[in-house]
């Protein structure tokens, strides 16, 4: 069977989930792991069913293969592959983790499906002790190396599941900076200069001008097959409408920028920690009926349930010698109630009856009818 990929479809997503994270982040350091959020969601989707199953589907940017069953295989291989770390010639870690609420009966073809196609680990756990907030908070910190040591505040108590996602990277340069080039410089920021450490580095890279940025991938390892793609605009083109013109073109283009040519370029040291709820952006991109009271998660089991938050943290570190950056989604679910009973109302004794007008407000009459007449 032909290997079936979901790279370009998770570029797609994560340009928008950047635009719409710095209409709200405006001169804020933005960072976001597009495949981490990718993969919490598409396990997410093996509980969907209906229209929360389309809209996951649709706001994810994913063809539709037409079920799921092809979807988890597009993941499944997708993860052998980002798992050889020597052929990626980095280090590479990505986890994914289930906690379930003990006293809620799931779904064993969805736990199963998600164990089989994104190795996840499942647990079931007791909400209400203070150390399954820890173990999750634990299992954070060993996935992506301490970087990022916690990803839950609390977990209420009408919460039932939580979804995880970690991602892992460090690498070297093909190419390292020399740092005896480094010098103290002003950085331009949208709020003033501040001062940087900007590296220098002088050679054939891959290089790619258009018509209003230029861009240059810095390839990782030998193989040089994951790269760090800068982008930079033109003076006098502000960086966020830059990236609302932005498009999966733009990213193919570099990528495919295989032809090498002499330059310099200069790239500050840069630490960035972003910690950010995704519920609105994922409603920017279609994502509605999944928080919302009418979700359907039937193929989940645990009851009528919604998405609470879809959590996510980054940090990333780069400098002369390579990169470190590290992820952690967390997509919360809580219960809605049970499905209210049947009733019946039998008026056979007494009770009380009133009259009222809704549009002023007024109690026009009230009584007790001990026995009707």
């Amino acid at each position: 069977m032909t290997s079936i990929r979901v790279l370009a479809p998770t570029t797609a997503f994560g340009i928008g989930l950047l635009k719409n994270e710095i209409k709200t982040h405006t001169g804020e350091n933005v960072l976001i792991s597009p495949i981490s959020v990718s993969i919490a969601l598409a396990m997410t989707m093996n509980g969907a069913r209906g229209d929360t199953q389309k809209e996951i589907l649709q706001g994810l940017s994913l063809p539709d293969y037409g079920g799921l069953e092809t979807t988890n295989l597009s993941y499944a291989n997708l993860l052998a592959d980002l798992a050889d770390n020597a052929a990626l010639g980095v280090d590479l870690q990505i986890a994914n983790a289930i906690w379930a609420n003990q006293n809620v009966t799931f779904s064993p073809e969805f736990l199963e499906t998600n164990r089989k196609s994104f190795n996840a680990q499942v647990a079931s756990a007791d909400f209400a002790a203070p150390a399954t907030l820890d173990a999750i908070n634990q299992w954070a910190s060993d996935n992506t190396k301490t970087l990022i040591p916690t990803i839950l505040d609390k977990i209420s108590s009408d919460h039932i599941m939580f979804l995880l996602n970690a991602v892992y990277f460090k690498g070297q340069w093909s190419v390292k900076f020399d740092k005896l080039l480094t010098r103290e410089a002003d950085f331009h920021a949208t709020a003033g200069d501040v001062k940087c450490q900007l590296m220098q580095r002088r050679g054939d890279m891959a290089h790619l001008s258009g018509t209003n940025f230029q861009a240059v991938k810095l390839p990782f390892g030998d193989s040089k097959r994951i790269n760090l793609y800068v982008y930079l605009p033109n003076a006098g083109v502000s960086v966020d409408d830059f990236v609302q013109r932005l498009t999966e073109k733009t990213i193919t283009n570099l990528a495919k920028t295989k032809w090498e040519s002499e330059g310099t370029i200069f790239l500050p040291r840069f630490k960035v920690d972003y910690d950010v709820e995704l519920n609105d952006t994922l409603k920017n991109l279609g994502m509605n009926t999944a928080f919302e009271p009418n979700a359907d998660f039937s193929g989940m089991g645990g009851g009528r349930i919604k998405i609470s938050e879809v959590k996510h943290k980054t940090f990333a570190k780069f400098d002369e010698d390579g990169g470190e950056a590290a992820a952690i989604t967390s997509v919360g679910f809580v219960a809605m109630g049970a499905k209210p009973m049947p009733w019946t109302m039998r008026c056979d004794r007494p009770f009380v009856a009133a009259l009222y007008d809704e549009h002023t407000g007024s109690l026009l009459f009230i009584g007790v009818v001990n026995a009707p007449d």
